[in-house]
């Protein structure tokens, strides 16, 4: 059987005889033929302007060339004295028709036109190649009677050849083959070129950056679906909201806070990480009533406050009331509780997101800023897989907390992969299909290094993404300025310029521990810096930092690191 372009009973036409002939042919002809149906090409020979051409079937051979093949359905009848030609169809009606013959010369040429255009055709060198014409009557059984002296009988085919095709395609061949100069067969080579050239396969993609849009709009209906339980915080004073990382907990909490302080409570929106309360802040901007801060923030204000109204260095009290504690998680909660009963409480209302990063000390101090201890509200984010910084906290909430069971940020494959490495309460996977995560092997950091800038490079031009919208994330931040300082010289767009969370800005890529980039997403995350994953600290900041990535996640190391993070079973 001969290779058949399309697949017959996937070809499409108005005309019966063309189907039945492309079928046969198909099926008759040897494997060394290629047929193909219904070509169609634009050229524009010589830079004029462009010329449309076509061909009912077009027949490859790597020795014989080419055939242009001109199929008619119905009875078909001829004058030479007017040179008119007609066709009756199957219900008696009779059709002006062109001439077969002359549309199947004009084929002849205008694929040659079209051929001669191809940069891979004339990089084969064949020159000269056996090139010819015929017409196929699938009808009548006397297409002979057509002859004429633009219409020898050796390329008239009728009712009568289809039991022999191969004998018939044979004899067309020859009668032109001995026709003008010498020829060269085109070979494999020749033919692969020309159906590269009439029957290529193409699949278009969209661009990664209208993928990120496109996904976006999703995203906003998922997570407003997500958001109905602000209806049921309205209704409670103290809850305690958890989900895994993309279900929407800083969205819903930021928006819970902004409700907060337009109905006249003075509210504290709290994280842990700046760069995320940095965020929240851009995001609350203008809110009366609404204060957005890092635990650690409110720490150092009101201890401040503190000082200037009494003169008192609080946090130097807590370190000599505790020698030995550590000054993040002892001292300023410590000195932000007597700064607290010093002052006295602010807040109405206050909003914990990423709460599994609160240490045990940090709730008193929070619970004495609240003007009603009994009526104040108090929300709290979490997600307990996410605990990165090796804290446990004894949340002032009673009972268990209420779950957010959709992921609404990432893409399906992203969901997957990153998943691998939750524990918790399970979580759906968005309506988002995605790209596949895509994995950068290199051996070494200067290696992966230059993986990492040739993938930017193309994310920025080939993508059109912007570079606010690409981060690359260190798992591991031992080494973090030696990485640095390399990415820094990579070959990357001048107009692009390197930086961390705090340095955000539309020129800006960010590069960025995930231990820093907690509670924040872009639409493509590069992870980095994760040769030896082993232990449960690894699993979670695998799965913090892969489930940053909005819509398309590389995974930047050697072979057996990428494979044994993405084979890692729950």
């Amino acid at each position: 059987m001969a290779r058949c372009f399309p697949e017959p009973e996937n070809a499409v036409s108005e005309s019966k005889a063309e189907l039945d002939l492309f079928k046969s042919l198909g099926e008759q002809l040897g494997p060394d033929f290629v047929v193909l149906h219904s070509v169609v090409w634009i050229s524009r020979p010589g830079g004029s302007g462009p010329r449309e051409g076509e061909t009912d079937i077009l027949i490859l051979h790597p020795t014989h060339g080419l055939l242009v093949v001109e199929v008619k359905g119905g009875r078909v009848s001829l004058n030479y004295r007017d040179r008119t030609w007609n066709s009756t169809d199957r219900h008696g009606v009779v059709h002006d028709i062109k001439n077969p013959f002359d549309q199947a010369r004009r084929g002849k040429f205008a694929i040659l036109e079209k051929i001669n255009e191809s940069r891979t055709w004339k990089k084969l060198g064949i020159g000269r190649f056996p090139v010819g014409y015929a017409v196929f009557l699938p009808d009548v059984g006397d297409a002979g009677r057509l002859r004429g002296p633009d219409a020898p009988g050796e390329i008239i085919g009728d009712r009568g050849d289809f039991g022999g095709l191969n004998a018939w395609v044979e004899e067309a061949y020859r009668y032109w083959a001995g026709a003008g100069e010498p020829t060269r067969p085109i070979g494999k080579n020749g033919v692969d070129a020309l159906i590269a050239l009439f029957a290529r396969v193409a699949t278009t993609r969209p661009l990664l950056s209208t993928r990120i849009a496109d996904e976006d709009v999703v995203r906003l209906k998922l997570t407003e679906r997500q958001a109905s339980i602000l209806d049921v915080l309205r209704r409670q004073r103290r809850v305690m909201i958890a989900g895994g990382a993309g279900t929407g907990k800083t969205l819903i909490a930021r928006e819970k806070a902004t409700r907060l302080a337009a109905e006249g409570m003075r509210t504290l929106l709290l994280c842990y990480n700046r760069g995320l309360a940095d965020h929240l802040r851009e995001h609350c901007k203008g809110t009366e009533g609404l204060d957005v801060a890092t635990f650690h923030q409110v720490c150092h204000r009101w201890i401040e406050r503190a000082k200037e109204k009494f003169g008192r260095d609080l946090l130097s009290d807590a370190r000599n009331a505790l020698p030995r504690g550590d000054e993040f998680h002892h001292h300023m909660p410590l000195a932000l509780a007597n700064a607290v009963d010093a002052l006295g409480p602010r807040y109405d209302a206050i909003v914990v997101d990423e709460a599994q990063d609160f240490g045990d000390e940090y709730w008193l101090p929070l619970e004495m800023m609240m003007t009603k201890p009994d009526e104040s509200m108090l929300y709290v984010f979490l997600d307990e897989n996410q605990d990165i910084y090796r804290r446990s906290a004894n949340i002032p909430v009673p009972g268990e907390p209420m779950v957010l069971g959709r992921n609404c940020r990432n893409t399906d494959a992203i969901h997957a992969a990153a998943y691998r490495h939750y524990r918790g309460t399970p979580v759906e996977p968005p309506e988002i299909p995605g790209i596949a995560v895509e994995r950068l092997i290199a051996a070494d950091l200067a290696a992966q290094a230059k993986s990492i800038g040739a993938l930017v490079t193309r994310l920025l031009t080939d993508e059109t993404v912007e570079p606010h919208d690409i981060a690359i994330l260190l798992c591991d931040p031992t080494g973090r300025v030696e990485r640095e300082t390399v990415l820094q010289r990579l070959p990357l767009p001048k107009t692009i310029k390197l930086g961390r969370i705090e340095d955000y800005g539309r020129e800006r890529l960010t590069v960025e521990t995930v231990a820093r980039f907690k509670g924040l997403e872009r639409g493509v995350i590069i992870l980095w810096a994760f040769d030896r994953p082993h232990s449960s600290a690894d699993r979670e900041t695998l799965y913090v930092g892969m489930s940053r990535a909005k819509s398309a996640l590389y995974l930047c190391g050697t072979r057996e690191a990428c494979e044994r993070i993405l084979a890692h079973e729950s």
